[in-house]
C-alpha cells in the first residue's frame, strides 16, 4: 500500500532532484504544499537536458478501455529523481498491489489525485516492477510497471481518459470500409511498411497510412508464419507523439479488425493527434508484450488545430 501523509500533519519533505544539484529539504510543509512545490521542482521543457545520459520528461499517458487485456503502462524512474504521478477525474487513487518485498521502492500518496514514487536505487536492466491503482468504484484497476531506462526518467506523468466527442462519429464506419477495400495499400496516402515484429514465426506490420489532416488511419496486417500458424495476436496499437512544449502524449489508437483467417488477419488503427504534435510513433503490442516505438511514417502530417 502507498504510503499516506495525514491532513493537517506537517511533515519532512526531501525534493530529489538531478545529480545536477543538492537535495533540498522544506520542513513543516503540508500535504497540498507538497504536491504544488513537487510540480514547481519540475525543470520547465527549455530547461530539460540530459542528465547522467538520461532526459528528463513530462508525459501524459491515456489509459486503455480494458487494463487488463494490453501491456501495463510503463513508469520510467530513477534514483535521484522523484516521479509525481496524477490521475485526472480521481481525487483518492489507491495502491493495491506493489511490490513490498523491494526495499529501494517507495510509493507516497499526497493526496489531489496524485502518488510520488522515489526509488532510493535503480532497477536492474530488464527489472519490471508492477503496480495496480484503483482510480474508483467498479473501474478496472490500471496496471503500471516501473522500469529504469537509461534514455529517459519521468519527472511528471499525467494519467487521463479518452476524450469522446463529435471527432469519434463516423470513424468506424470509415474504417469499416477501408478493411471492406479490395487492395486497400493503393486506396492509402504514403503505403510503406513503417513497423515490423517477429514473433514465434509470426508478424505484425503497419503497411500504409491515410492522414486527413490530424486523422490518421493506419492499415495493420497480421501474419502467421506459415499454413498451420494463426495470425500474430495483435492486441492494441500504441501512438505517441511530442507537443510544442516537449511534453510526451501516449495514447491507444482506436482498433477496427477484420474478420481473421487462418493464417492472416487485417486491421485499421486510427486517433487524432494532439494539435502541433510531431515525431509522431506507433508501437504494436500483444497482451502482455509491448512493442517498440518506430516512426508512423516519413512525412509529417500537418496538425496545426
Amino acid at each position: 500500500m502507498a504510503e499516506v501523509i495525514p491532513e493537517g500533519v506537517t511533515a519532512e519533505v526531501v525534493f530529489l532532484l538531478p545529480p545536477r544539484g543538492p537535495a533540498r529539504t522544506v520542513r513543516g510543509v503540508r500535504p497540498g504544499a507538497w504536491l504544488l512545490l513537487s510540480i514547481l521542482a519540475a525543470p520547465p521543457a527549455s530547461a530539460w537536458e540530459e542528465a547522467g545520459g538520461a532526459v528528463l520528461q513530462r508525459r501524459t499517458l491515456v489509459h486503455p478501455s480494458n487494463p487488463g487485456r494490453v501491456p501495463p503502462l510503463e513508469l520510467h524512474v530513477a534514483v535521484g529523481v522523484a516521479t509525481l504521478v496524477s490521475f485526472a477525474e480521481c481525487s483518492r487513487p489507491e495502491v493495491l498491489d506493489f511490490e513490498r518485498g523491494h526495499p529501494s521502492l517507495r510509493v507516497l500518496d499526497v493526496g489531489g489525485g496524485s502518488l510520488i514514487l522515489s526509488p532510493s536505487a535503480d532497477l536492474a536492466p530488464g527489472e519490471r516492477v508492477p503496480l495496480f491503482v484503483s482510480t474508483g468504484p467498479g473501474a478496472e484497476p490500471l496496471r503500471f510497471v516501473l522500469v529504469t531506462r537509461r534514455d529517459a526518467v519521468d519527472v511528471r506523468v499525467q494519467v487521463v481518459r479518452a476524450a469522446s466527442g463529435s471527432d469519434e462519429d463516423g470513424v468506424d464506419g470509415m474504417a469499416r470500409s477501408l478493411l471492406d477495400a479490395p487492395g486497400a495499400q493503393a486506396t492509402l496516402d504514403l503505403p510503406q511498411r513503417v513497423a515490423e515484429i517477429d514473433t514465434r514465426n509470426s508478424r505484425g506490420q503497419v503497411d500504409s497510412v491515410l492522414w486527413l489532416g490530424r486523422r490518421f488511419f493506419a492499415t495493420v496486417s497480421a501474419r502467421g508464419g506459415n499454413k498451420r500458424t494463426p495470425p500474430w495476436p495483435l492486441a492494441q496499437v500504441r501512438m505517441r507523439a511530442t507537443l510544442p512544449d516537449g511534453e510526451v502524449w501516449e495514447w491507444p489508437a482506436r482498433l477496427v479488425s477484420g474478420v481473421a483467417g487462418s493464417t492472416s488477419q487485417r486491421h485499421i488503427a486510427t486517433g487524432l493527434l494532439p494539435g502541433g504534435a510531431s515525431g509522431v510513433e506507433l508501437a504494436l503490442d500483444e497482451a502482455e508484450t509491448p512493442g517498440v516505438f518506430q516512426p508512423l511514417s516519413r512525412k509529417e502530417p500537418s496538425t496545426s488545430p
